[in-house]
Protein backbone atom coordinates (compact mmCIF):
# COMPACT_ATOMS: atom_id res chain seq x y z
CA UNK A 1 0.00 0.00 0.00
CA UNK A 2 1.30 3.43 -1.05
CA UNK A 3 1.29 5.87 2.53
CA UNK A 4 4.41 8.03 1.27
CA UNK A 5 2.96 11.97 1.50
CA UNK A 6 6.25 13.09 -0.84
CA UNK A 7 4.65 12.26 -4.56
CA UNK A 8 7.70 9.94 -6.39
CA UNK A 9 8.24 12.45 -9.35
CA UNK A 10 8.32 11.13 -12.85
CA UNK A 11 9.66 12.05 -16.07
CA UNK A 12 8.16 10.45 -19.49
CA UNK A 13 10.43 10.06 -22.37
CA UNK A 14 8.75 8.53 -25.60
CA UNK A 15 9.01 9.99 -29.19
CA UNK A 16 5.30 9.29 -29.89
CA UNK A 17 2.80 11.48 -28.10
CA UNK A 18 0.18 9.61 -27.82
CA UNK A 19 2.34 6.77 -25.72
CA UNK A 20 3.46 9.70 -23.39
CA UNK A 21 -0.10 10.68 -23.29
CA UNK A 22 -1.21 7.49 -21.96
CA UNK A 23 1.45 7.38 -19.85
CA UNK A 24 0.50 10.59 -18.16
CA UNK A 25 -3.10 9.41 -17.81
CA UNK A 26 -2.35 6.22 -16.48
CA UNK A 27 0.35 7.36 -14.20
CA UNK A 28 -1.38 10.67 -13.07
CA UNK A 29 -4.74 8.38 -11.73
CA UNK A 30 -2.22 6.47 -8.71
CA UNK A 31 -1.94 8.66 -5.66
CA UNK A 32 1.56 9.31 -4.81
CA UNK A 33 2.61 9.27 -8.72
CA UNK A 34 3.43 12.83 -10.32
CA UNK A 35 4.65 13.58 -13.97
CA UNK A 36 6.94 15.95 -13.55
CA UNK A 37 8.07 16.60 -17.09
CA UNK A 38 8.06 15.05 -20.71
CA UNK A 39 10.34 14.42 -23.91
CA UNK A 40 10.03 13.29 -27.23
CA UNK A 41 14.05 12.87 -27.75
CA UNK A 42 16.77 12.01 -25.93
CA UNK A 43 18.89 15.05 -25.78
CA UNK A 44 15.87 16.85 -23.82
CA UNK A 45 15.70 13.68 -21.54
CA UNK A 46 19.01 14.56 -20.20
CA UNK A 47 18.55 18.02 -20.01
CA UNK A 48 15.16 17.53 -18.03
CA UNK A 49 16.75 15.14 -15.67
CA UNK A 50 18.63 17.54 -14.63
CA UNK A 51 16.32 20.61 -14.62
CA UNK A 52 13.64 18.60 -13.21
CA UNK A 53 15.72 15.87 -10.45
CA UNK A 54 12.80 13.33 -11.28
CA UNK A 55 13.00 10.34 -9.17
CA UNK A 56 11.94 7.95 -11.78
CA UNK A 57 12.55 8.62 -15.78
CA UNK A 58 10.39 6.12 -18.14
CA UNK A 59 12.22 6.02 -21.25
CA UNK A 60 11.47 4.74 -24.71
CA UNK A 61 14.49 3.26 -26.03
CA UNK A 62 14.02 4.34 -29.29
CA UNK A 63 14.33 7.96 -29.38
CA UNK A 64 16.02 10.62 -32.12
CA UNK A 65 19.05 12.87 -31.11
CA UNK A 66 20.22 10.21 -28.34
CA UNK A 67 18.80 6.59 -28.26
CA UNK A 68 17.24 4.90 -25.03
CA UNK A 69 20.74 3.07 -24.37
CA UNK A 70 22.88 6.25 -24.35
CA UNK A 71 20.08 8.51 -22.11
CA UNK A 72 20.25 5.61 -19.72
CA UNK A 73 24.15 5.69 -19.60
CA UNK A 74 24.24 8.85 -19.44
CA UNK A 75 22.20 9.29 -16.11
CA UNK A 76 23.93 6.56 -14.50
CA UNK A 77 27.00 8.10 -14.71
CA UNK A 78 25.99 11.59 -13.78
CA UNK A 79 22.81 11.03 -11.63
CA UNK A 80 22.84 7.55 -10.38
CA UNK A 81 20.15 7.86 -7.97
CA UNK A 82 17.23 8.45 -10.76
CA UNK A 83 15.35 4.99 -11.23
CA UNK A 84 15.21 4.34 -14.71
CA UNK A 85 12.57 2.52 -16.06
CA UNK A 86 13.07 1.55 -20.03
CA UNK A 87 9.61 1.48 -21.99
CA UNK A 88 10.43 -0.61 -25.39
CA UNK A 89 8.38 -2.71 -28.14
CA UNK A 90 11.46 -4.66 -28.36
CA UNK A 91 11.51 -7.44 -25.45
CA UNK A 92 14.05 -9.91 -27.16
CA UNK A 93 17.15 -11.15 -24.69
CA UNK A 94 19.89 -8.67 -26.44
CA UNK A 95 17.72 -5.69 -25.82
CA UNK A 96 17.10 -6.67 -22.48
CA UNK A 97 20.70 -7.42 -22.33
CA UNK A 98 21.58 -4.09 -23.51
CA UNK A 99 19.45 -1.84 -20.83
CA UNK A 100 20.79 -3.93 -17.56
CA UNK A 101 24.34 -3.24 -19.60
CA UNK A 102 23.85 0.35 -19.32
CA UNK A 103 22.81 0.66 -16.38
CA UNK A 104 18.53 0.24 -16.43
CA UNK A 105 17.12 -0.21 -12.97
CA UNK A 106 14.06 -2.29 -14.54
CA UNK A 107 12.67 -3.51 -18.19
CA UNK A 108 9.36 -3.45 -19.15
CA UNK A 109 7.72 -4.71 -22.46
CA UNK A 110 5.18 -2.23 -24.34
CA UNK A 111 3.28 -5.82 -25.21
CA UNK A 112 3.40 -6.64 -21.46
CA UNK A 113 1.00 -3.94 -20.54
CA UNK A 114 0.53 -1.28 -18.33
CA UNK A 115 0.39 -3.12 -15.15
CA UNK A 116 3.66 -4.12 -15.94
CA UNK A 117 4.44 -0.58 -15.82
CA UNK A 118 2.62 -0.02 -12.86
CA UNK A 119 4.73 -2.67 -10.81
CA UNK A 120 7.72 -1.09 -11.93
CA UNK A 121 6.61 2.19 -10.32
CA UNK A 122 5.86 1.29 -7.41
CA UNK A 123 8.75 -0.78 -6.80
CA UNK A 124 10.66 2.75 -6.78
CA UNK A 125 7.80 4.16 -4.96
CA UNK A 126 8.69 1.57 -2.31
CA UNK A 127 12.66 2.50 -2.69
CA UNK A 128 12.25 6.16 -2.80
CA UNK A 129 10.43 5.88 0.66
CA UNK A 130 12.50 4.00 2.08
CA UNK A 131 15.19 6.12 1.02
CA UNK A 132 13.61 9.14 2.38
CA UNK A 133 13.18 7.65 5.48
CA UNK A 134 16.21 6.70 6.17
CA UNK A 135 17.67 10.09 4.82
CA UNK A 136 15.04 11.74 7.64
CA UNK A 137 16.57 9.41 10.55
CA UNK A 138 19.81 10.10 9.99
CA UNK A 139 19.60 13.77 9.44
Amino acid sequence: MITQTTPLNILLVDDAPSVRQALRWLVEEIPGFQVVGEAADGETAVQLCHDLLPDVVVLDIDLPHKNGFRVTRLLKETMPQIHVVVLSGHGDGATRQLAADVGADAFVEKSDGWQALLAELENAFARNSINKEVADYTD
